[in-house]
């Protein structure tokens, strides 16, 4: 059996997926430990659509379950982000307060992967960009057909292209300048996260993860920040597939009794990061691409496969002992001519089983060993815990029809 990791650590640039990320929020943090967020607003966790309040967000960063890594000025100076041009940067005192409140105390914390919040370096993109164009004359020519084509929206994701466009203008090579800026950032920034596996929520993120991973890197250059080591450029697409698919298999089973302030944090959500970093271990280990995976099925075969030990339906009359037999016909009997709302109602089968095994203990382990009454469910727990139902013979077959119904 895989020892329990004590780390999964996920990284997402949160923000620049806009509300629709804080929309995931809820869903990363359950397949992380921790989650690590680069430059979180506090304007985006209003959201309507974000399932962790502002306050529920706080007691997250302060338990270590979300981890944020920030340019120390977002982190500190409120009147910079209130003067920032984008609404989603202004200061709220109650998170952000306390936000630099654990970054000034988490100081004294040598090893930075156990910072709560991280003050990165001050940024290096625009002068690494600039000497990426005047080095590599060949690659800045592919990036201008690149950025010139019907094809960068597929490959580069919309706010650098949208900043490339702004910033260049007419002019190609300011572009690039702008692309490969951002480029340099981003990989720096997953780089200071200390995690494990980035989320790439879009396939353009994706996309752009691969092709700048595969960019020839000049010898003058030799701080390229490439997201994967140099012969592995696959590897971190991969597993953001894999990770992609686990949101699609939360975003399946999760209900309105949904609560990620109760989930996170227990065994479950342990189980279910330690069942996830197997996944993960396992395309890095042996090679396989994520789409010889399917999070689903793996899933739906490992729920179906288990079960709810002890009699089954079938055998009801072959292991009734005479003491059981008398213990549940009195029960029945007694039940029917006692209560009153079972003698003028017409109540059905679970109303009634409910009325025996309550008032009679001896009905109850009867009824438990015939399967009338759901037994320990022997599976995984940590999908009905998540969707804030309990395992029982009705709902394990519901849940597997839900990862077994083909997505969109």
């Amino acid at each position: 059996m895989t020892s329990t990791p004590a780390r999964f650590a996920t990284f997402c640039h949160i923000s620049e997926l806009g509300a629709p990320g804080y929309g995931e929020l809820h869903r990363m943090l359950a397949a992380s430990k921790p989650l690590t967020l680069w430059a979180p607003s506090s304007a985006l966790l209003q959201d309507p659509d974000c399932r962790i309040t502002p306050a529920g967000f706080v007691k997250h960063v302060e338990k270590g379950h979300i981890r944020i890594v920030a340019r120390r000025k977002w982190l500190i100076d409120r009147e910079a982000r209130d003067a920032h041009p984008w609404a989603g940067a202004r200061w709220d005192t109650a998170v952000d307060g306390a936000i630099r409140s654990m970054m000034e105390d988490d100081l004294a914390i040598s090893d930075r992967s156990l910072r709560r919040v991280v003050a990165a370096e001050d940024e290096q993109g625009w002068a690494f960009a600039e000497a990426a164009v005047e080095e590599d004359r060949e690659g800045t020519l592919e990036w201008e057909r690149l950025l010139a084509s019907g094809e960068a929206e597929q490959v580069i994701p919309p706010g650098t292209l949208e900043t490339a466009r702004r910033f260049g203008g007419d002019d190609p090579r300011r572009q690039v300048i702008a692309v490969l800026r951002d480029a340099y950032n981003h990989g720096h920034a997953i780089r200071e996260s200390d995690a494990d596996v980035p989320f790439l929520m879009r396939r353009t993120d994706r996309e752009f993860i691969t092709r700048i991973a595969s960019m020839s890197c000049p010898p003058q250059l030799p701080h390229l920040p490439h997201p994967a080591q140099a012969g592995d450029e696959a590897v971190p697409v991969n597993l953001a597939e894999v990770t992609g698919q686990l949101l699609d298999v939360l975003r399946s089973i999760e209900t309105n009794r949904t609560d990620i302030g109760k989930f996170v944090g227990t065994q479950e959500h342990t189980t279910l990061v330690a069942w996830t970093a197997a996944v993960c271990e396992r395309v890095k280990s042996q090679g396989i691409t994520a789409a010889n995976v399917e999070v689903a099925r793996e899933l739906a075969d490992q729920l179906a496969q288990a079960g709810f030990p002890g009699l089954a339906l079938s055998e009801l009359g072959r292991h009734w002992t005479a003491d059981e037999a008398t213990s549940a016909a009195v029960a029945s009997l007694d039940s029917w001519l006692t209560f009153s709302p079972f003698a003028t109602g017409t109540p059905g089968f679970n109303d009634f089983l409910g009325l025996l095994t309550a008032a009679f203990p001896v009905g109850r382990g009867l009824c438990k060993r015939l399967g009338l009454v759901p037994g320990h469910f022997n599976g995984p727990q940590w999908p009905f815990l998540y969707a804030g139902k309990k395992a029982t013979r009705r709902s394990v077959p519901a849940l597997l029809a839900e990862l077994q119904e083909p997505t969109g």
